[in-house]
């Protein structure tokens, strides 16, 4: 039905025969299991598809097809939610409204983050919202994003947990900051290094997940990479900003596709085009995050005077792609084997 009724009115609002009786019949067998299944098996509709159901049978006939009215709106399947739902179970509609005041703490070049204090649940949520003018392919990588964060699962990747069609927002866990200012505005001279090397393991975690479900970032940074701080003095990473994530089967990711990302190799990624963005791009910026935990600075590279932090990333930003790391594994291993050692070393003379 969508597909026949299409804003840009390409199509003529017929709903063709087949599809019209198949979906009045289908509507009318609901009403009757609903009037007859009772107890415990008895259930309600969603509000919003009870709604479209009554509207729907409205205009649907079984035979020469259905007119689309010119007042219908396009219907959002909302994937994530039930349809049906048992009368026994108690079912909690809670979102954003009017009475929650909303706090601006973001601003990218596809959406605006906000967070606010939600009063059901007496704590704090991050609400992402993409930008008004966003063209057709941008909304879909942004909806893209939100499902690609749904399907992971790691505590050092940001949770997200609602999807809001009509706003093309969703609401996600909040974090304390970006990696950028925790560093730098607030703990840089007060981070020890066994600390730093928790930041570190967390983080090749985090892209040893990433990767292993077949997706590459391609946006890492450290303002893309967040803190969470607990009152147990822990502190966790969490890897944010997944909308220019690179998937086999993407359809977005194409020829003449513009470069981001800060710490991106850009002279490479120029000459060979932004869809070739491979492993050892991804490295290369993941090296210069690593360097960032552990001294607090991003430049430099080569006046570094620890020779075995030297070595691991001019490695990871050599110029020479074939001598990059090919993987995170590779990574962690010099990193925890020689880097930290290394350092640990430095410190007791």
């Amino acid at each position: 039905m969508n597909e026949k009724n299409r804003p840009d009115g390409r199509d003529s609002r017929h709903y063709n025969a087949e599809p019209s009786r198949l979906l009045d019949e289908l509507i009318e067998d609901i009403r009757v299991l609903q009037a007859n299944l009772k107890s415990k098996y008895s259930f309600v509709i969603d509000p919003y598809y009870e709604d479209i159901m009554y509207k729907c049978g409205m205009f649907l006939s079984r035979s020469l097809g259905s007119t689309i009215p010119e007042d219908f709106s396009r219907i959002n399947l909302i994937e994530s939610e039930p349809i049906f739902i048992l009368s026994s179970a108690k079912r909690i509609i809670h979102s954003i409204d009017q009475r929650v005041q909303l706090k601006q703490i973001g601003n990218g070049s596809y959406a605006k983050v906000f967070s606010y204090n939600d009063p059901y649940y007496n704590c704090s949520f991050a609400v992402k919202r993409a930008l008004k003018d966003l063209h057709s392919d941008e909304l879909e990588r942004f909806r893209k994003e939100f499902n690609d964060l749904r399907n992971l699962d790691s505590p050092f990747i940001i949770k997200v947990y609602r999807y809001d069609e009509e706003n093309n927002e969703y609401v996600m866990e909040l974090a304390d900051d970006n990696l950028d200012d925790f560093i730098l505005k607030r703990h840089n001279n007060g981070l020890n290094l066994e600390t730093r090397r928790v930041l570190v393991i967390q983080l090749l975690k985090a892209f040893e997940y990433i990767h292993s479900k077949g997706l590459l970032h391609r946006d890492i940074s450290c303002t893309n990479i967040l803190v969470k701080s607990y009152n147990d003095g822990q502190v966790w990473l969490k890897v944010s900003d997944f909308g220019l994530v690179k998937r086999l089967d993407s359809t977005l990711t194409r020829q003449g596709t513009e470069i981001k990302g800060s710490l991106n190799d850009i002279t490479d990624l120029t000459a060979i085009g932004f869809e070739n963005y491979e492993v050892r791009h991804e490295t290369y910026a993941l090296g210069q995050v690593i360097y960032f935990i552990i001294t607090g600075k991003i430049a430099n590279y080569h006046r570094e005077t620890n020779k075995e932090l030297k070595s691991f990333i001019l490695k990871a930003i050599s110029p020479d792609k074939e001598k990059r790391f090919l993987n995170i594994g590779e990574m962690r291993v010099e990193v925890l084997s020689k880097v930290f050692p290394s350092l640990r070393e430095s410190q007791k003379t």
